[in-house]
């Protein structure tokens, strides 16, 4: 899938030596730049670290990956929402795990829709930008990618909530009730999502004329809006979304995970006078929740950290020097981040036995009752 706020700027005056002029709007809505002069386009750049080809090779792997995490991921979410739906969503970390599991199902099916266009393109005009891409971005409907944020959101909650249990497992009861779970839920989806639509504005699909031999292209170009709120925006994708949302999530999962797992070896090895006071069901629950935040944090480490250093290597970007690096950097890691919204089932089936019970139910099959109980 194309991250919107990361396809080419052609606009960008590195690389093009050329002042853009606009043309009046033809009738098909496509907004045509003329350059008057081009050096060199930015994925064929002299000083890139890397080559275009070694760019789409990158690409086609991520495109394939999709394909086959979809398979899995893309049923997977739907039966883990059925099954914490049918476990019931009055548990709080049942309605926890129906969101997440939704949260990574758009991701995959905006992914998967993407892809879906950009292989048969690839078989007809050629063009790097179809209709369906070109609709959202133009009518600011990319900001869906948003989802991608809303999992790792939705992953930290559970991670800390899982946290405070096996720290205070006498007090874990009475501090949150479901009711103020599906209300931060709602507010983590509306903000998170909202504030990515706002990004979403950075940019408009037109078509770039190449002055040499006349033809056109799609591509994408700075949007009127964005330019109107230039800073909002540069603050959103760069810090919130770049910076503050990744590393603040990851501090939260890397030190709640380490301190769950090392409460939960005291309370299965030692069984303190306060390990009593959680129940076994707990225990096994908390394993199979510990299981997904290592899942999240190996798959979505790689990516918080290439966001960070963005800031800091300027011509590591869309237009730059290391234009052909940047993609692919960003292909690899929107791999790992398909990989963690596809495997949470397998993660489920595996340390949960509470969820094999119920995933078999979905299925009429009868299950013989394990002795230690879980999600």
């Amino acid at each position: 899938m194309t991250d919107i706020a990361s396809v080419p700027d052609i606009t960008t005056k590195t690389g093009l030596n050329a002042v853009t002029q606009n043309t009046s709007l033809p009738d098909d809505g496509c907004l045509t730049l003329v350059l008057s002069e081009m050096e060199f386009v930015p994925w064929n750049n002299p000083d890139n670290v890397l080559s275009a080809e070694a760019e789409e090779i990158a690409r086609r792997v991520m495109d394939f990956m999709l394909v086959f995490l979809f398979l899995i991921g893309g049923p997977g979410n739907v039966i883990n929402m059925a099954v914490f739906f049918k476990q019931g969503l009055k548990d709080r970390v049942n309605l926890c795990l129906f969101a997440l599991s939704f949260a990574d199902e758009m991701h995959l099916l905006v992914a998967m829709c993407l892809l879906a266009e950009h292989v048969h393109l690839q078989f007809t005009t050629k063009e790097r930008f179809g209709p369906m891409i070109t609709f959202l971005t133009n009518n600011h409907l990319s900001g869906l990618v948003g989802f991608l944020y809303v999992s790792p959101v939705l992953t930290a909650i559970i991670a800390s909530e899982r946290c405070y249990c096996v720290l205070r497992p006498l007090k874990y009861q009475t501090v949150m009730r479901t009711r103020t779970m599906a209300a931060i839920i709602a507010a983590v989806n509306i903000v998170v999502v909202g504030l990515y639509f706002i990004v979403a504005f950075r940019f408009h699909i037109g078509c770039v004329k190449d002055p040499i031999s006349g033809a056109t292209t799609k591509t994408a170009i700075i949007g009127e809006l964005y330019e109107a709120n230039k800073e909002l925006v540069d603050i959103l994708d760069g810090f919130v979304f770049g910076a503050g949302l990744p590393g603040v999530v990851m501090v939260v999962l890397i030190t709640t995970t380490i301190i769950t797992i090392v409460k939960l070896r005291q309370i299965v090895t030692w069984r303190t006078e306060t390990s009593s006071s959680i129940s076994a069901r707990e225990v096994a629950l908390t394993k199979m929740l510990v299981g997904t935040s290592i899942l999240f944090i190996v798959c979505v480490f790689p990516f918080a950290v290439t966001r960070i250093s963005w800031l800091f290597l300027p011509e590591v970007n869309t237009g730059r020097r290391n234009h052909n690096l940047f993609l692919t950097s960003l292909w690899v890691n929107q791999t790992l981040t398909y990989i963690n919204s596809s495997l949470n089932i397998v993660v489920y089936y595996v340390m949960g036995s509470r969820y094999r019970e119920t995933f078999w139910e979905l299925f009429s099959r009868k299950v013989k009752p394990e002795n230690t109980s879980g999600k």
